[in-house]
């Protein structure tokens, strides 16, 4: 008897734990209640597995798929043990251990392996759309009349509005008492422009300028004298340089890494193209933190170069140079000694002769061979560039600022401002209002306030 079913088509559900089956049969074992299955799919998914064996106790509904559309093959009870439930018979014996029989359900589809429950599914969806279509339009929709563009289009006096528009008359619609619709250019700004309000930042005095962080917070610039009482309060507090010096090099080794490519230059693999970085150090306090930062850059693998602006060096950059020779990277003092070759990166932290009292003709050179290199040069807490217009000086493409920036200008580039972590008290005692702009960043980027 069951022979008679070696080659056909089957659909077998075995619940929601082991999945449903399609397959064609090539095995029916009587005795053991099993039946084989090649060629098989699983939930509607061609197998990987070339051929299958299900127990009569695992399936719960067994269907024969008939390859052609037209045929009609007649129904044949299954029992009651393609029920989930699982009732007893009669007899009292379970269904599922009972012989395997056949159920044949005539196919809607000409593909042996379509589910039967498709074309109910899609009855349904379009019943749900058609109960829409009555929900939103009350009646139904009539598609088939053409509409008529011509009789329409002969309603709209074209001249009528056309002369509306050039003589500036057309409002648009009734503005119920509000103020009349102006008439922009396409050059002219729509929305009113607001004044920012978004301030946390506020300083004993009026800043001479401000900047806007990409989050919308105003940072009002400091002059060059409250710059100085900062870092005076800050020694005074016990912040010393040599403390301003870590947060600086962090910063600034972070914006050197991405100018000079991340990950992409610096990999194990890539031992024979190491970036280039020069640094330029003056004899300032912020200039310990350039020498620091170069520290920085070499135990990552950079290839640095730190020139001193000047050769007689102040107590606090003395440590600093110490531990970056410990690095064996190159330090010099002679201008003559900078590399002639191609660098990738010029890092200034300079002071001009008119601050440091040094040679002027020296920093002339230092400069003209920094311009000449086509390196992009970062200035780190440099004064403004505004301040060198009648001299000569760095074409900058970004400058770094500590906590409140100066007066930065085009001339300094994109400018970024990094985090000393100071603490609140220190500009309090200065009557500075300061709430942290950085939020989850050491390094944010600063835009024009317009």
């Amino acid at each position: 008897m069951a022979e008679q079913y070696l080659g056909s088509f089957v659909s077998i559900d075995c619940g929601e734990i082991l999945g449903y089956f399609q397959g064609q049969v090539y095995k029916v074992d009587t005795s053991n209640q099993t039946i084989s299955l090649k060629d098989v799919w699983k939930n509607g998914v061609k197998s990987t597995i070339h051929d299958i064996t299900l127990r009569a106790k695992d399936i719960l509904r067994l269907s024969l798929i008939s390859p052609a559309q037209d045929e009609k093959l007649k129904k044949s009870d299954v029992g009651q043990g393609c029920r989930t439930e699982s009732p007893r018979n009669k007899n009292g014996s379970n269904p599922r251990d009972s012989p395997l029989k056949f159920v044949s359900y005539p196919s809607a589809s000409p593909h042996p392996y379509a589910n039967p429950e498709t074309p109910n599914k899609i009855r349904k969806a379009k019943s749900q759309r058609l109960g829409k279509d009555d929900v939103c339009f009350g009646a139904d929709v009539n598609m088939e009349k053409d509409f008529d563009f011509e009789t329409n289009l002969a309603l709209f006096d074209k001249k009528a509005v056309l002369g509306e528009i050039q003589s500036g008359k057309q409002q648009g619609p009734a503005n119920f008492g509000c103020k009349p619709v102006l008439n922009f250019r396409h050059d002219e700004n729509v929305l009113e422009s607001l004044p920012p309000t978004y301030r946390q930042i506020r300083l004993p005095c009026s800043p001479s300028k401000e900047f806007l962080t990409d989050s919308g917070l105003i940072v009002p610039s400091a002059s060059p004298s409250l710059r100085g009482l900062l870092n005076e309060t800050m020694d005074n507090m016990g912040i010393h340089v040599e403390r301003r010096s870590e947060s600086i090099a962090r910063a600034v080794a972070e914006v050197s890494l991405n100018s000079l490519g991340g990950p992409h230059r610096l990999t194990p693999k890539n031992c024979h193209q190491k970036p280039v970085v020069v640094v330029l150090c003056g004899n300032h306090s912020e200039a310990a933190g350039a020498v620091c930062a170069a520290r920085h850059l070499a135990t990552l693998g950079v290839r640095t170069i730190v020139y001193l602006q000047s050769s007689t060096v102040p107590s606090f950059m003395v440590k600093e140079i110490e531990l970056y020779k410990l690095t064996g990277q190159t330090i010099i003092n002679n201008e003559t000694k900078l590399p002639k070759d191609a660098v990738d990166l010029i890092l200034a932290c300079l002071l001009p002769p008119t601050f440091s009292g040094g040679d002027t003709g020296k920093m002339n050179g230092i400069i003209e061979w920094a311009n000449g290199k086509r390196a992009p040069i970062m200035a780190i807490d440099q004064p403004p560039s505004a301040v060198f217009s009648k001299t000569l000086w760095l074409q900058i493409k970004c400058s770094l600022t500590a906590d409140l920036p100066l007066a930065y200008g085009e001339g300094d580039g994109k400018l970024y401002l990094y985090s000393l972590s100071t603490p609140r008290q220190v500009f309090q005692s200065l009557g500075i209002e300061y709430n942290s702009p950085f939020g989850s960043k050491f390094v944010i980027t600063l835009n024009e306030s317009y």
